[in-house]
């Protein structure tokens, strides 16, 4: 047509002109396309027309120029009728500019137009799109004066925006209301209940569409499924699942992805992958929702690999880039980081300030400060979350001393938030520097954070883990606000200051203050149950498990343990070894504390061999590094065994530096076989450490007492002396 001579359509009737030009705007897919055809309009003189003036807005604003579709709307004189005033409203509200669009209404209003039933959705959908619940209830007054209260499409538009709003009561009126309802009232309310949280609702609206007769569509299953999934119903997921396969909308991307997503909320990762390898159309959001699904599971080694395959056809967007990342810090691969960061570098993904907030983080725990740094130093805009994790980065790597200074240095220069100050009392307690700990505590009460429960938790635990529980005591008292966390941190401090009759006093307290306990208080009480061997306080506590319903019908990891640990205190260390095989066959994955627990059962056994062999299997098998504990039980294991030079060679190859606990093992068996010229040597290291435990002191003078070195004793004495340390008298202990 643009090759066509203007002097050709003036021979043409008005209806067969009408008829051509309104065909041609609809095919027209350009906007060179739609300019040359507006142009033609203006040479014949048909832009004055009502039904091509209104043609053009609707194209115009199909094709996001919305600038033009305003430019057609104020040129047409008079504006008199509601298919104009309505043609610019929806095109504005296509476009997003939902404040115009509800301004053009009140001007449509001001010129005495009276809106029609095609008004109302336009407008109904900008207060939603605005969040603008005043304007909404307005509207909808004026929709009921003007007798449009019965219209299935102004209906649905207000189910929709009540919806929207979170007001669900008001959604159900208007849909009780209804005289008519067609499959999209439906769909509107169960998104809208879904959407907010309401999964039984949701799921109740779905069933009662199926028994009105309506066969539900694409949008009422992708709406139902995360209902299905938010309350982990798997009949019911099974079940819509079934009829998406029988009414034959398998093949909708939409559908699928919820049916994907519902799995992993329900944990099935094998099926949601199953799932995902039989989908007929994948698309981006496939991929994001499995990658996503197995990193939330903690599979992130899977979720690695499949993001690996997913960047050959899709690009992720930021949240499976930043989950991605997080993974890489689980699992502390550093060149699985930086090809991460790399493919972000080179898609030319935007490093807000949280994007590079979570690279920090990822670098630090990958063990790379130096990484960490250089994204820190380079970010144009830091927050207090930017400084805490290179700050916590720091300490992480074991270097404190930077971590200090860095957090000197950000205090210069502003406040410093609560989790600053919880992170900074952590590494004191950590470190056992309970006095620049209450130089700490000095701060947070001029910042006025000493009302925070999580602060005063921190609190709490620093003073009792350095020895000081008279100010644990104090802070706890001071508390207006306490959880349970507080109550269990206060209780552990009493019994780890041997202050059993306290604790359980506390524990007492707690219960009559209406606090429940929780897994976590119970596994505090019941080892002091042991310890006092009070067999009735145990009993009572036993009984207080099951009545919680704390106890489990499937043994998990800690029973396993707990298990593992009875047999190696009692020297079964051969049922030990079975409970352990029978724990991994049941698919239970050991953790630290589950090797402890089988080294210790070996050690006690004397198995020497099959003791080493589970603590090289934690490492090469389980990639769980050793702790001070676990180095600790090995030197036990073969102290025990006479293999006293074998168990200092292990000691001196070590990555970390032994504690006092270790050489003093060491020393223990070394007395007791006799080796004099090791136990000296060994004597030397542990008086070294300058500890405050009394008994290391003791063993070391008893040994110089064995070996004769009479100065060595009387030297040990004094220092104790100076000191302040004595032997403590020992005490049997009897319940009546």
């Amino acid at each position: 047509m643009g090759t066509t001579n203007v002097s050709s359509f003036y021979g043409l009737t008005k209806q067969a002109l009408y008829s051509l030009f309104s065909k041609t705007l609809s095919s027209t897919k350009t906007k060179t396309q739609l300019h040359k055809l507006h142009s033609l309009l203006i040479t014949l003189g048909l832009h004055h027309s009502l039904f091509f003036s209104g043609k053009l807005i609707s194209k115009y604003s199909n094709l996001k120029h919305p600038s033009s579709s305003l430019s057609v709307f104020r040129h047409f004189r008079p504006k008199h009728s509601p298919y104009l005033w309505n043609s610019i409203i929806r095109a504005l509200t296509h476009n997003g500019l939902h404040s115009e669009a509800l301004r053009h209404y009140n001007a449509m209003l001001h010129t005495n137009v009276r809106p029609d039933s095609h008004t109302f959705p336009s407008v109904i959908n900008a207060c939603a799109a605005l969040c603008d619940l005043e304007m909404g209830l307005v509207i909808h007054r004026r929709v009921s004066e003007t007798g449009f209260g019965t219209d299935l499409y102004v209906f649905n538009a207000l189910i929709d925006m009540y919806a929207r709003l979170g007001e669900l009561g008001h959604a159900r009126q208007v849909f009780d209301e209804m005289c008519e309802r067609d499959v999209v009232s439906w769909n509107s309310l169960i998104s809208g209940y879904s959407s907010n949280g309401y999964w039984e609702e949701a799921l109740e609206m779905f069933w009662r569409l199926r028994m009105e007769g309506l066969v539900p569509d694409c949008f009422s299953i992708s709406s139902v499924l995360p209902a299905c999934g938010g309350l982990v119903d798997v009949k019911q997921g099974r079940l819509v699942h079934g009829l998406v396969e029988k009414i034959g909308v398998n093949a909708d991307v939409l559908v699928s992805n919820g049916i994907l997503a519902m799995y992993f909320k329900f944990g099935w990762c094998r099926d949601a992958r199953i799932f995902f390898e039989g989908m007929v159309v994948r698309d981006c959001v496939s991929w994001n929702t499995v990658v996503c699904g197995y990193l939330q599971l903690g599979l992130f080694d899977e979720a690695i690999s499949l993001f690996r395959e997913m960047i050959k056809e899709f690009t992720p967007d930021l949240l499976t880039i930043t989950s991605v990342l997080r993974a890489c810090s689980h699992l502390r691969d550093l060149g699985l980081a930086k090809y991460v960061h790399g493919y972000m570098k080179k898609s030319g993904f935007e490093f807000d300030t949280m994007a590079n907030n979570i690279v920090i983080d990822m670098y630090a725990k990958c063990g790379s400060l130096l990484a960490s740094r250089e994204v820190f130093d380079y970010m144009e805009c830091r927050d207090s979350v930017s400084r805490n994790s290179m700050i916590n980065g720091y300490f992480l790597n074991g270097c404190f001393d930077e971590g200090f200074n860095l957090f000197k240095m950000m205090r210069s220069n502003e406040k410093p938030d609560s989790v600053s100050c919880v992170m900074i009392l952590s590494v004191y307690t950590q470190l056992g520097q309970v006095d620049q700990g209450k130089m700490i505590h000095c701060d947070i009460v001029k910042l006025g954070f000493d009302s925070d429960i999580v602060v005063n938790n921190v609190l709490v635990e620093l003073y009792a883990k350095c020895g000081k529980l008279q100010d644990a005591l104090k802070v706890f008292d001071s508390m207006t606000a306490r959880d349970i966390v507080t109550w269990n941190s206060i209780i552990s401090a009493c019994f780890h200051n041997e202050d059993c009759s306290l604790g359980l006093r506390m524990v007492l307290r707690m219960r009559n203050e209406g606090v429940m306990p929780d897994v976590a208080t119970m596994l505090g009480i019941l080892p002091v149950c042991s310890l006092l061997a009070a067999k009735r306080k145990g009993q009572e506590i036993h009984g207080c498990i099951f009545r919680l319903g704390y106890h489990s019908d499937v043994p998990d990891v800690v029973t396993w343990t707990s298990l593992i640990s009875a047999y190696g205190t009692y020297g079964e260390g051969e049922k030990a070894l079975i409970a352990f095989q029978e724990m991994e066959a049941a698919g239970v994955l050991p953790d630290h504390l589950a090797f402890l627990a089988i080294i210790y059962a070996c050690s006690h056994s004397v198995l020497v061999e099959q003791g080493l062999a589970y603590f090289d299997r934690m490492k090469k098998q389980y990639n769980l590094g050793p702790q001070m504990e676990h180095y600790a039980c090995v030197v036990d294991l073969l102290s025990r065994s006479g293999l006293l030079a074998q168990a200092e060679d292990f000691i001196h190859s070590m990555p970390i530096k032994a504690d006092a606990s270790i050489w003093g093992s060491l020393l223990s068996a070394c007395r007791e076989a006799g080796e004099e010229e090791m136990a000296g040597r060994i004597s030397e290291q542990i008086v070294e450490f300058n500890s405050y435990d009394t008994g290391y002191h003791v063993l070391v003078s008893n040994v110089y007492a064995a070996l004769g070195k009479w100065d060595k004793v009387r030297m040990m004495r004094k220092y104790m002396k100076a000191k302040g340390l004595k032997k403590d008298p020992a005490f049997s202990w009897m319940e009546i």
